[in-house]
Parts: C-alpha cells; sequence; structure tokens
C-alpha cells in the first residue's frame, strides 16, 4: 500500500476522537477574514501577483464562492444554538507596524517598495476591516492580534475559559498559515479543535489539504460543514 494510502487509513482510525459537541460550550473561531487578505486590492495580491502573476487567483476564488457563502451559513447555524462567535483580526497596533515580528516588518518592508503599500497594515488602516459580508454583531468578540496565531498575542485563552468554553469551530483564511496556527495552539492549551474544511482557504488546494491532513493527523478534528450541520442538530 502507497504510504499516502496508509496515512489516509491512520486519519480514518484517529477521526473516531471526534469531540462531544455542547452548545454552551462551543466557540466559532473565524480568523482573519479582512480586506486585505480576501480582496484583490490588497497589498498582499498586488504584490505577489507582481512577483508571479495569477499566484494568488485559485485562492481569491476559493474565498469568494466557497468559503464566505458557507461561513455565512454557519455564522447562522451557530447563532441560533448560541454558540459564541469570535472574529480575529491580523494586524499591527502601532501605526508604523514597529509591534510586529521582524518577519512581518521585513515582508511589509519589501512591498513598501514594490507596491507602495503594507501586507500586515496597522488596525486603523480601512482594509484591515472585516469584509461586510460576515455582518459581525454587537454580542460578537473581535479579537485583534499581531502574530500569526490567535492565542500568542491575545488573551484569547482566558476570555475562552472565563465563558466555559472547551470546544472550538475554527475557520477562516488562510489554511496553512493563521489557521493552522491557531488550531494547534488551540490543541495544545487544552481545547478540542474542529477545523471546518470547507471555511477555510489555502493559497492552493494542496496546501489546504495538507494543512488539514497535518492538523488531523496527531491535534484534533476537521470536518466539512455538511457533516458539522449534522452533528449540530442534535446539540
Amino acid at each position: 500500500m502507497p504510504v499516502d494510502e496508509k496515512i489516509e487509513d491512520l486519519i480514518t482510525l484517529v477521526s473516531a476522537l471526534e469531540p462531544k459537541l455542547v452548545a454552551q460550550k462551543m466557540a466559532l473561531l473565524i480568523i482573519d477574514m479582512q480586506k486585505y487578505q480576501v480582496r484583490k486590492e490588497g497589498a498582499s495580491y498586488k504584490v505577489l501577483s507582481l512577483q508571479v502573476p495569477g499566484v494568488l487567483d485559485y485562492y481569491m476564488d476559493q474565498v469568494k464562492s466557497v468559503v464566505e457563502p458557507n461561513l455565512s451559513e454557519l455564522i447562522s447555524i451557530c447563532r441560533e444554538k448560541g454558540i459564541k462567535i469570535i472574529f480575529t483580526k491580523y494586524c499591527s497596533f502601532l501605526e508604523d507596524g514597529s509591534d510586529l515580528t521582524p518577519r512581518n516588518r521585513l515582508q511589509n518592508d519589501l512591498a513598501k517598495n514594490i507596491a507602495d503599500d503594507v501586507p500586515y497594515p496597522p488596525v486603523s488602516h480601512s482594509l484591515a476591516e472585516l469584509i461586510p459580508s460576515l455582518k459581525p454583531q454587537p454580542e460578537d468578540f473581535i479579537i485583534v492580534k499581531n502574530t500569526s496565531g490567535a492565542f500568542m498575542s491575545t488573551r484569547l485563552d482566558s476570555i475562552l475559559r472565563n465563558m466555559g468554553i472547551d470546544t472550538l469551530l475554527i475557520t477562516g483564511v488562510v489554511t496553512h498559515f493563521c489557521v493552522l496556527s491557531t488550531a494547534r495552539e488551540a490543541t495544545d492549551l487544552g481545547f478540542e479543535v474542529i477545523i471546518v474544511e470547507d471555511c477555510c482557504a489555502g493559497w492552493t488546494e494542496q496546501l489546504h489539504e495538507v494543512a488539514l491532513k497535518t492538523f488531523a493527523l496527531v491535534y484534533g478534528t476537521t470536518m466539512k460543514l455538511k457533516k458539522l450541520k449534522k452533528k449540530l442538530e442534535n446539540v
């Protein structure tokens, strides 16, 4: 049997460890669905497209055609079930970006020279706002982070524990960057984690799938929206 098939068999075995879902103990975590992340006017798209034309076109199309409608549906379900909803925004707290990691600052400097813009804007920047189609409500949390993982630079851990949350549904972008980083942090902190596969997008289908398989092997559960909806009917 080829190694890839053995890995698939192993993922099937560990999928039996799916957590029990209790609405009062769950939160939907929506990672970085910001204008600069998922719209072509953002510096990331402009800079990378100048270097490698079309490199993010699949990703942008996937966000628009799959992730946004699926996320909107999942948000509605979570509101009906009383599941807490938390949005994150990845940007600098300071206007000059000096609070970002050295790597992020370097990427910002390079982008300024190419496109006169930065891929990691300050929180005050208009493109750092969440996309309007997801419509956060007053009862939702919006957490600003300046690291890829949502726990490293925020008080998300204590917020979740204060609310009695032990299980996270993780969604958003980018699957192989901030989604995976956050999901792994959450697992290490003791939370049960489900990455909702078709409520996330990677730069390519392969990167997306590899990130999901990496997570499913050791850290937690991955699940498509259709299956999750079925499970949420009974919580």
